[in-house]
């Protein structure tokens, strides 16, 4: 592997984040470190704000809105999604699941603590089965965080389950797009993101200059403009 990156910030107004709670637990914390021990592996400031703003922009309040996550963790990258949620005044739920059970019990305190727990449904179980009840009972998606296992064939799995309930304008979000892997090793999210190219097309835009270790968000749609 290449060595990491950290574009995670500390040096900021903590009255930026969107939900107190979060703001509270950054208050502090100056080192990757301190961060880890209070909120986990989350992208941090400032993809919290990107992921909030760009929910905030893309919510429907003509529709019910579903928001998946895969990779709870401590929860704090859900509770954006959920404050999004419920400062745009939309109609809809944030589905996320988190397969470490230490992890999903400390994840439902903190929505508690965030108050956004009534904005959320949490499971506890692989993402694959998880993705597939969706598929199942055929639900389509407005958003997708993808953010479990961030292998190759984990990321395109994901991905691939959820594709049907697309729509043309409904958005896929991934973390640690940074290409950390050297040729021979696993390509991870960005081999993965370039085989969503290759086999489904679509649009894909990537902020590279946020989040840490793994930096760089990015955003997939299929066609935006497209019955619209």
């Amino acid at each position: 592997m290449k060595a990491p990156i950290y574009y995670r910030r500390f040096d900021y107004d903590k009255a930026l984040i969107p939900n107190r709670y979060i703001a509270s637990m950054e208050q502090g914390v100056s080192t990757i470190e301190q961060a880890i021990a209070k909120t986990g592996f989350t992208v941090g400031y400032p993809g919290w704000n990107l992921i909030y703003h760009v929910l905030l922009s893309h919510l429907n309040p003509k529709e019910y809105n579903i928001i998946i996550e895969t990779g709870t963790n401590y929860g704090f990258s859900t509770i954006i999604l959920a404050q999004a949620l419920r400062d745009s005044a939309c109609p809809g739920k944030v589905f996320t699941v988190e397969l470490n059970q230490q992890y999903y019990e400390v994840a439902l305190s903190n929505f508690k603590h965030a108050g956004v727990s009534d904005f959320i449904d949490a499971t506890n179980e692989y993402s694959f089965d998880f993705l597939k009840d969706f598929a199942k009972a055929n639900i389509p998606i407005r958003i997708a965080f993808l953010d479990a296992s961030h292998l190759f064939d984990d990321v395109i799995r994901e991905f691939e389950i959820i594709l049907p309930l697309l729509s043309p304008q409904s958005i896929v979000i991934f973390d640690n797009t940074y290409l950390i892997a050297e040729e021979h090793e696993d390509q991870r999210v960005n081999g993965a993101l370039k085989e969503i190219l290759r086999r489904h097309g679509g649009n894909l835009i990537n902020f590279e200059i946020v989040s840490w270790y793994t930096p760089g968000i990015a955003i997939w749609q299929k066609s935006p403009f497209e019955n619209v």
